[in-house]
């Protein structure tokens, strides 16, 4: 696909007591996600996590391309989807 036609979602990922929060930026739209660190013991494991939820929503139920720099790429809807995950020990409260 061109990418000129991809989508990117932003994960931002803190650690707040014993639960990850996900900030999802996508399309101008902020939605937010949390799970248990008992689950989930690594930022990239909730960003896996996350993925998954994504992916479920295409038509490619399951596919799930890694990059070792933390961009993964899945099909959302038909449409190619790039993810960037990052995480941060502190989210500011401003």
């Amino acid at each position: 696909a061109h990418p000129a036609f991809m989508e990117t979602v932003h994960l931002l990922i803190t650690l707040r007591g014993p639960v990850w929060r996900v900030r999802i930026l996508s399309g101008g739209t902020i939605r937010w996600k949390c799970y248990r660190a008992e689950e989930y013991s690594t930022p990239e494991a909730v960003a896996r996590r996350c993925v998954k939820g994504l992916a479920r929503r295409g038509k490619d139920e399951g596919h799930d391309d890694n990059d070792a720099d933390g961009d993964q790429k899945i099909s959302q809807h038909g449409l190619p989807l790039r993810v960037r995950w990052e995480y941060w020990e502190r989210l500011s409260e401003t």
